[in-house]
């Protein structure tokens, strides 16, 4: 495949991403209205209930902790994988030492 059609397939993956991100968010917008509109509550009600107790805001709460606790978690995994690949590393180092120090020469470089 050559460069130019790299940047073609490229450029028509971030058309269709596009896409599907306005159909989304235009579905959202559609859905939510229509939420409204066909609530069986009235308009004080429903800023009530979207702005009082346990609306909105008490829902970005718990979305700010939810993804707050993601962050730590991943920050504690990534350093576990770390922690694992550079285990890894020295063992391989150390193996290849020996493995080495076994070859004929004695590991010394072949010139």
């Amino acid at each position: 495949m050559s460069r130019t059609e790299r940047r073609a397939a490229k450029a028509e993956k971030r058309a269709a991403r596009r896409k599907h991100r306005g159909g989304f968010l235009i579905g959202a917008i559609a859905g939510a209205v229509i939420g409204l509109l066909l609530a069986p509550k009235s308009g004080k009600e429903s800023r009530a209930q979207l702005f009082g107790e346990g609306g909105i805001g008490d829902q970005v709460d718990r979305l700010k902790g939810a993804v707050g606790a993601g962050k730590d978690s991943a920050a504690d995994q990534s350093e576990a994988l770390k922690r694992k690949i550079e285990e890894t590393r020295e063992r391989l180092r150390r193996q290849m030492d020996v493995d080495g120090e076994d070859a004929p020469g004695g590991g010394a470089p072949v010139e």
